[in-house]
Formats: C-alpha cells, sequence, structure tokens
C-alpha cells in the first residue's frame, strides 16, 4: 500500500471477516473502497455490515441490544437480545474480525477479534493483534479443505486455540474484556505515544462519557439513515447533551417570601441607583483629573525642549564646519581620480589602434596559410611538404613538356617515333604472353615439381616463368633437377655455393594472363598517347590557342601552389610570432581594462560619496534653520506663561525629539493642563451643590488651592468606587433569595441556548454546503412544546430586577416541574427529553428563496449524511484523518442520480459507502459503486455449521478497470505486467 504524507496521521477501517456468523461460513469484505453487497433474499447482507457496530462501540454484552447497537428488521422492529446474541456468535467457531490500517499505531494493519462468551450472560469478548488478516486467515478457513476448491472449516477453531496462536506470535497481543478499557483502547488519542494508538479505531477528541455517548448515538445514524425513524434526533440530543455539564433541578420555592424580600431588595437597589445617576458627571471629572495629571510637568518639558534646542543649536554649528572640511577633502579626491580614468581610457586608445594594425596583418598572412593548408589537406595524410612539392614539380614539368609539344611540331615527331618504338617492343611481348597462355601446359610452372620450381624462382624468376612451348625432354627434367639439387633450403630461403637466394612465395606468383593484362593496359596507354600526339597536328588554329592558354594557365596556378608550399613553414611560422604579438597586446588592453573599470569603479564610489556628503552639509544646515526657528517658537511661549527664557531649571534629555511636532506638544500639554484645572474647579462645586460632597466653602470660592482640590476629587473617587461593590452585594442578596427559583431558571435557559447554539453552529457547517441539486441547507432543531412555551415566557423574565415575578410564571414553571420532574422528584433535564426533532429548509439551484416542504427519502438522506459527516468531525482529534463505513441499507432503493453526488463527495470526507441489494440491484447502481460483492456465489461442502454454507473469500468485482485496493496491493506483490 502507498504510504503518502498524509497517511502517517491516518486511520481506515479495511477489511472486515464473518466467520460461522451472521449467516455464513465465511464473508471477507474489503472495505477500503466501499462498495455494495449482492446477493439473495435473508442471506445476512445487511447483518455483515451491521456487525461493524459491535467493533466500534466500547461494549461487552448484547443485554439492552436495542438501545446499545439498534439492530432491527426492514419494518424497524428491534430485535430481541438474544436474537442479535445468536445471530452473531451462534457458536464457539463463530468470529467476527475487523481489520484496521492505524498508522499511528505502526505501519502493518491490525486487527480487533470478536469472539463469543457466556450464553447467559449474552457478552462477547476481544482480542487485539498488531498481525494482518494475512497472517491469521489460515486460523478460520482452510482455503484446501474439500474438493470444490472453496476451502472450508478449519478443524478444531476456538478462541483459545486463536488466543494461544496470537501469544506466540504477537508480542502486542492483547485480549479486553471491560468496557472501560475497550474505550481507552479503540477511542485512543495520545498521538505521540505508538503503544497507545496502536488498535485505535476512532481517535475522540476527549474519550470522556459525554463524547463516547455522542459517538455512539452517531454510530447509530452511520448505520441507520432511514428518515421515518427517531435515529436522526437521538442522535443531535445525545451530541448536544455531550456539550453540557449535568445539572439536576429541583423546585423548593416559596412564593410569599419571594415577593416581600423582593420589594425589600428594590428599595435598597433604589438608594444605590439615585446615588449612582451621577456617575456621568463623576467621569467627566475623573476624565479632567486625568488630563491635569497627565500633564502635570508641562511645563518643565516646555523647558527642557528649549534648553536642548540651544544645546543642539551649538552643536550643529561645529558639525556643519567639520562636515564642510571633510566635503573639500573628497572633492579634491575626485578630482584626481577624474584625471588618473582619464589617463588610462588614453593608453586604451592607444593599445586598441596598435591591436588593428596588427589584426590586419594577421588576417592577411592568415589567408595564405589557409590557402597552404587547404592545399596540403587535398593530399594523403602520409604525404610530407616535400612529397607534395616533388608531385607539383612533376606535373609543373608534365604540362610544361606538353605545352613544349603544342608549340613544337619537331618535338611533337621526336615523342611519336620514340612511342612507336616503344610500342613494338609492347606488341611482341603481348604476343610472347598470348602465347605463353595458351600453351601453359608447357610452363615449366606446370612441368616441374613443386620445389624445383620454387628453387629456380629463388635463381631467377623470368627462367623460372619460362614457356619452352613444348615437353621437355627426360635428359632435360634431369639436367635441371640435377641443377635445384645445388640449391639447398636454409633459414631464410635458399643457399647456391654459399649465395643466399630469397625464397617465393606462391601466393605472390604472377601469372602470364596477369602480365598479359599489365602489358595490354601500357600498349593502350602508349596508344592513346600516341594519337593524341598525332592529333596535334590536325587541330585547328582556334583549339590550339584554347589549349595552350589552359595549359598556361595550369602552370602559372602551379608555380603559385609550389611557391605557397615552399613557403608554407615560414608563413606558419610568421603567423605564429604574429599571433603571439596580438595575444601580449590583448592582455595589456585586458590589464588596462580592468584597471580602468577598478578606476571608474573608485571614481563612481567617491564621487557618490562627494554627493551624499553635500546633500548631509545641506541637510544639517536645514536642520540648523528649523532648530533656530524651534527656538524662537518656545521662547515666546515661555515669556506668554511667565516661565524662564534662560538658566533652566531642569534636566537635560537627549533623547528628546527636537521636532515641530514635539514643540506643539508642549505647548498644547501646558494649555490642556490649565484648561483642565478650571474645570475640575468647576465640577467640585456642582458636586457640592448637589450635596455629594459636604458643602465647605472654600470649595466654593473663585480660586482652590491644588491641595483642597485634590483631596475633594479622592471623596468623591473613594464613594464611587465603592459604589459598585454595593450594587454587587445587592445582586448577591438577589441571588441568595431567589436561589430555589433561579437554578431552574439558568438550567431550562441554558439548554435552550445550548439548542439554539448547535443549531447555528450547524447551519454554520450548512453553509457551503452543496448537495446533488441543494445550494443551501439549514436546520431546525425541534423543541418539546411545553418546555419551549415556558422558555419563552422566562425570556422576558428579569431575575434580577425590583419587580415580582408573575403568578402566571409560577403556574408554569409547576407545571413544566410536574411534567419534566414527576412526583416531585429531583432529576436530570438531558436533550432526549427535550429535542422533538429535527427539520431542514432547502433551497434547490435556481429559485429565490428557501422551502420548508419534505423532501423526498434520497435527498434528506443525504442532509442526513452531510450531517452524520459534521458531528463526526466534531468528535473527532483534528490532528487525525479516519476512513470510516457508512452504511445506506438497500442501496437500489435510492434514486440512482443521487449517487453522482454523494459517493465522490462522502469518499472526499473520509467515508467509504457499503450497501446491500438483492439480485435485481440494476447494472446502473452496481456501476456507481465502482466494486461489488457477490456474496452467494459460492458455497463451502465443509462449512461450521449445516445452516451457514456461504463463502465469499474471493476478489470484488468491479467496473473500474483500476481494480479495488486490494487487487492493486497483490498486483504490487507479483510485479504488475509492463503494458
Amino acid at each position: 500500500m502507498q504510504n503518502d504524507a498524509i497517511d502517517n496521521l491516518l486511520i481506515s477501517i479495511s477489511r472486515l471477516v464473518a466467520v460461522d456468523s451472521a449467516g455464513v461460513a465465511i464473508a471477507e469484505i474489503d472495505l477500503r473502497e466501499g462498495g455494495i453487497l449482492i446477493g439473495g433474499g435473508n442471506i445476512g447482507k445487511t447483518s455483515i455490515l451491521n456487525a461493524i457496530r459491535l467493533f466500534l462501540l466500547p461494549e461487552e454484552n448484547f443485554k439492552s441490544s436495542a438501545k446499545k447497537f439498534g439492530f432491527s428488521d426492514k419494518e424497524g422492529k428491534f430485535f430481541s437480545d438474544d436474537e442479535s446474541f445468536e445471530h452473531y456468535f451462534p457458536s464457539t467457531s463463530s468470529f467476527l474480525i475487523l481489520e484496521c490500517d492505524n498508522y499511528l499505531g505502526g505501519r502493518l494493519p491490525h486487527c480487533q477479534i470478536l469472539y463469543r462468551g457466556s450464553a447467559d450472560k449474552l457478552d462477547y469478548r476481544r482480542m487485539f493483534t498488531s498481525l494482518r488478516y494475512e497472517q491469521i486467515r489460515h486460523l478460520f478457513w482452510d482455503a484446501s479443505a474439500g474438493d470444490d476448491g472453496i476451502g472450508g472449516r478449519v478443524e478444531g477453531l476456538s478462541p483459545t486455540k486463536v488466543q494461544t496462536f496470537l501469544k506466540r506470535e504477537d508480542k502486542y497481543f492483547k485480549p479486553l474484556m471491560r468496557s472501560a478499557a475497550i474505550k481507552e483502547v479503540i477511542y485512543a488519542n495520545q498521538l505521540l505515544d505508538t503503544d497507545a494508538m496502536r488498535f485505535c479505531l476512532f481517535p475522540l477528541s476527549t474519550t470522556d462519557d459525554a463524547n463516547v455517548d455522542a459517538f455512539r448515538a452517531l454510530v447509530r445514524l452511520l448505520f441507520d439513515m432511514k428518515t421515518g425513524s427517531d435515529t436522526v434526533r437521538l442522535a443531535v440530543a445525545n451530541i448536544i447533551e455531550s456539550q453540557k455539564k449535568e445539572r439536576k433541578d429541583e423546585l423548593n420555592f416559596d412564593i410569599d417570601a419571594f415577593i416581600e424580600h423582593n420589594e425589600a431588595l428594590a428599595r435598597r437597589e433604589r438608594l444605590l441607583k439615585n446615588i449612582d445617576s451621577l456617575r456621568p458627571e463623576f467621569d467627566r471629572l475623573s476624565a479632567s483629573h486625568q488630563a491635569l495629571m497627565r500633564n502635570k510637568n508641562a511645563e518643565d518639558a516646555l523647558m527642557q525642549y528649549a534648553m536642548m534646542v540651544q544645546n543642539r543649536i551649538e552643536k550643529a554649528c561645529t558639525d556643519i564646519g567639520l562636515e564642510e572640511s571633510q566635503l573639500k577633502l573628497m572633492e579634491n579626491r575626485v578630482s584626481g581620480l577624474r584625471k588618473e580614468w582619464r589617463e588610462t581610457e588614453s593608453s586604451q586608445k592607444s593599445l586598441e589602434g596598435e591591436r588593428k594594425t596588427l589584426c590586419r596583418q594577421q588576417t592577411k598572412l592568415d589567408e595564405v596559410v589557409q590557402k597552404t593548408q587547404l592545399l596540403v589537406s587535398q593530399y594523403d595524410e602520409t604525404d610530407t611538404l616535400e612529397m607534395i612539392i616533388e608531385g607539383h614539380r612533376e606535373h609543373l614539368a608534365e604540362k610544361q613538356h606538353e605545352l613544349a609539344l603544342k608549340l613544337d611540331a619537331e618535338k611533337r615527331q621526336e615523342e611519336l617515333l620514340v612511342l612507336t618504338q616503344e610500342i613494338s617492343k609492347l606488341e611482341a611481348s603481348e604476343q610472347r604472353y598470348q602465347a605463353s597462355v595458351e600453351s601453359q601446359e608447357f610452363k615449366l610452372f606446370n612441368q616441374l615439381t613443386e620445389s624445383v620450381w620454387l628453387k629456380l624462382a629463388a635463381l631467377n624468376s623470368d627462367v623460372a616463368e619460362a614457356n619452352p612451348g613444348r615437353v621437355l625432354s627426360p635428359s632435360e627434367s634431369q639436367v635441371i633437377e640435377a641443377f635445384a639439387d645445388l640449391i639447398q633450403p636454409d633459414e631464410s630461403g635458399y643457399e647456391l655455393l654459399g649465395a643466399k637466394l630469397e625464397a617465393v612465395s606462391l601466393d605472390k606468383r604472377e601469372s602470364d594472363q596477369s602480365r598479359l593484362d599489365k602489358v595490354r593496359a601500357v600498349l593502350e596507354g602508349k596508344r592513346k598517347r600516341a594519337s593524341e600526339i598525332s592529333a596535334m597536328d590536325k587541330e585547328s588554329r582556334f583549339e590550339q590557342v584554347k589549349t595552350i592558354t589552359t595549359l598556361k594557365t595550369e602552370i602559372s596556378r602551379t608555380e603559385t601552389e609550389i611557391d605557397l608550399l615552399l613557403a608554407c613553414k615560414s608563413n606558419t611560422q610568421q603567423l605564429h610570432n604574429l599571433n603571439e604579438e596580438l595575444e601580449v597586446v590583448e592582455n595589456k588592453q585586458l590589464v588596462l581594462k580592468r584597471q580602468f573599470e577598478s578606476q571608474q569603479e573608485v571614481f563612481f564610489q567617491e564621487q557618490q560619496a562627494y554627493s551624499v556628503q553635500q546633500e548631509k552639509v545641506t541637510e544639517m544646515k536645514s536642520q540648523l534653520e528649523k532648530l533656530t526657528q524651534y527656538q524662537q517658537s518656545a521662547k515666546v511661549q515661555l515669556e506668554a506663561h511667565g516661565l524662564p527664557t534662560l538658566n533652566f531649571s531642569v534636566m537635560p534629555d537627549q533623547s528628546l525629539p527636537l521636532t515641530e511636532d514635539q514643540l506643539q506638544t508642549c505647548i498644547d500639554n501646558l494649555q490642556s493642563k490649565r484648561e483642565a484645572r478650571a474645570e475640575i474647579a468647576e465640577r467640585i462645586r456642582d458636586f457640592v451643590r448637589n450635596q455629594v460632597l459636604e458643602n465647605d466653602d472654600q470649595l466654593m470660592r473663585p480660586f482652590i488651592e491644588d491641595e483642597l482640590l485634590s483631596h475633594a476629587f479622592e471623596q468623591l473617587q473613594s464613594r464611587y468606587q465603592g459604589l459598585e461593590e454595593e450594587f454587587d452585594i445587592l445582586r448577591k442578596n438577589f441571588v441568595e433569595h431567589k436561589h430555589s427559583i433561579h437554578s431552574i431558571i439558568n438550567e431550562l435557559k441554558n439548554n435552550r441556548e445550548i439548542v439554539r447554539q448547535f443549531e447555528q453552529s450547524i447551519n454554520r457547517a450548512f453553509a457551503n454546503v452543496r448537495i446533488n441539486d441543494l445550494v443551501q441547507v439549514e436546520a431546525e432543531i425541534k423543541v418539546e412544546a411545553r418546555f419551549n412555551d415556558l422558555v419563552g415566557e422566562i425570556e422576558h423574565l428579569d431575575t434580577h430586577s425590583d419587580q415580582k415575578a408573575s403568578e402566571q410564571f409560577i403556574e408554569r414553571l409547576k407545571a413544566f416541574s410536574q411534567k419534566f420532574f414527576p412526583d416531585g422528584k429531583t432529576a436530570l433535564l438531558t436533550m432526549e427529553q427535550i429535542v422533538a426533532g429535527i427539520a431542514y429548509r432547502v433551497k434547490k439551484q435556481g429559485q429565490t428563496g428557501l422551502e420548508s416542504k419534505s423532501q423526498s427519502t434520497s435527498t434528506i438522506m443525504l442532509i442526513n449524511l452531510k450531517l452524520v459527516e459534521i458531528l463526526l468531525g466534531r468528535l473527532r482529534n483534528k490532528a487525525c484523518t479516519t476512513h470510516f463505513p457508512l452504511i445506506i441499507d438497500e442501496g437500489a432503493s435510492v434514486d440512482s442520480s443521487q449517487f453522482d453526488w454523494l459517493l465522490p463527495n462522502l469518499k472526499q470526507a473520509g467515508f467509504r459507502v457499503l450497501s446491500a441489494s438483492t439480485n435485481s440491484a440494476s447494472s446502473e447502481i452496481i456501476f456507481k459503486f465502482g466494486q461489488h460483492f457477490r456474496l452467494d456465489a459460492m458455497r463451502t461442502a465443509t462449512p461450521y455449521h449445516p445452516a451457514r454454507t456461504i463463502a465469499f473469500t474471493g476478489m470484488p468485482d468491479s467496473f473500474v478497470t483500476k481494480g479495488s485496493v486490494l487487487d492493486r496491493e497483490q498486483l504490487v506483490m507479483f510485479g504488475e505486467a509492463d503494458e
């Protein structure tokens, strides 16, 4: 299986196996791609899928089976506890196995195994193993049993036998019986602890009872999507219940005492409210006092600013002088660099002229050398330059001789005479060789033995190749052989009376026919040459001139090429020297170029630094001008407020920003301080007039001392600081007074608010949901009518006010208590009592508003599925992802068009949709599921029990060419074929 990066946090239920259970001998169902179970009616298809509930819930037995698991028939009637137990665990050889890929608990899949416990207790037990199902399959099914190739029972199968094997083979084997321990294992969420996560099926965010109960409800919903059932309501109620704490509501309430005490508290409240009514005035006074305190050092701040400006001006004058001196030095340095730069540039231009002259010479000489090399390249690589020159000279001599013949008729006659003589000799040789060819049997080569002939050939080849034209006489043969005896072989060839003779190889012997062919070829050439010379006398004047001109041109070209070849070495050496000289010049240019670039870079840097220095001096002068202006403005303000302008009695502050904004801030703060003091004095007088403060003549004078103002403010502040505490005491009295009813009212409000908030959260989750042709979905959680009416009235009741509760409210409260807490007993108020159901409003594509009319069964099912996805996401640890089975019973009854949206969306959400249908299921539905399981296609002849013979152990059939996950895994194991 491919292990992507996200698989590190993936938990995926991959395979379900039923052994001697749920009506089958064995059924191995691959859950990873989902699919549909196909088979005859009442063979256990749905029961097999429903068995997954037993693994997901931390139960120990089948007691209260309807409430725990909800196993029911098609009419919704629940099976009894005994029926459920016997259906899944009819014998000691009954096992249910769930394989799960859990990358948080190890790289290999693990298995959870359920088996029959005590029949009296209706319990079943669990084993957990880190082994894959393929490693333990032989414990439950014998593939070689029977003669039909289907396989059959394993003799002696029992829980003890399985446990013994697992204890021996798996160090992580773990048997569990208690529900609490099971819950901690299958809902583990300790992601960094491999051992803790090893057998986790669904990582709950927390494993408290509330979350487990909520998960129970969702598991029921995953396996029961019928819109007519009460499962959705119970699931929603359980989820909401998991989000609130348990409360007990008691109704011990004395109405008369409540009313009387309520009036006393109301009078106390009116008194405090009367004092609190003047709080806005005190808040304004507090704001003015804060402004006064905030600006209490405003005078010192302005004097400090004036002092620091004066110091800064003096320092700025000194700094400007230094920076101007630096600027002059930089100007001189820039001028010197510019001069050096221009001198280097002049040297570059001079070298460039020298380089161009050398380049022209190089180009001219290179052309001559290239021509010479092109001429030499036309000859074989083994030919030396001297050989090429000699060949050219021979060719020149030949052409000069031919030109001489063209120009001199006497020379032509002499040449023709020589050719005639040579032709006569060649014709005689031709006749001789022809006669020898015709009488080959008389050749010495054919009349003498090979050893004798080889000795003659070593002595003289012409004698050895002689042809007497007749058969040698016996005496002649004896003489030749006797002579041949004088020639003796040695290491290097032959020896004759001390003379060394070179041996002749028979394979290199030239025949008379070959010699005849050579003579004829030479004879033909001589005859052709004689004809050409004879033809010269017959040429026209025009032809003679043309031929002479061509010969002269060829002679001139050959002479030129000879001159090039003779000067080749000299020209090559001269070109080499010229290239070296040009390289020296170019190296000098490169050095000058680098020097020029370096000087240019330094010049630009210095010039830029000079510009920066210029800007710096200009900026400093501008800042000095601004500081002078700030000094004048500060002096004006100091004089206006009667403050000193010299010899300031304040400490210097080097970090003080000397800006126009800071100066204006100092001026504004001083003005704000004076205004705030005047306003405080006036408001203090107002509080005296309103008798909040005791009447004090000094407070009513036109000028109030700072000490007296501060004391009066502290009195008011203390009064209002304690006022809230008095209100708190009053509120505590209200709480204590209404304690008997207050807790109930809060409980009712809180429960209603929890329902409302949950409804809002669901609708927020539905906000971006698109379900098939629905572009908007809203959920409405319906609440029990009497509860809703009472909460509606409570919404208008202020339990902390000074008004008594109405008699109508008390009567409703009593009626509610009798409904939800009968017999006056204190009881827990649960969401299962409050939530009455859930309804949906939808908007289809193209509609303008939501509609609340009843939707089709398929549509409601799709919405419920999306609801399950949302609710499961809230319970799951957010760091993990899960691939979870989801059951749609009788999938063939759902509109096939719904699956186009349903299957890909649920797969993306982490669900693997499973369904069951009879053999009448349409191919369209089967195709949409992608793969299907022909459950009852095979029946074993050796079952565990005669009533359970179905054996499904093969691969699912698939319309998808890629095949199932299990198919692909097996292909990887054996190596996929190349396409």
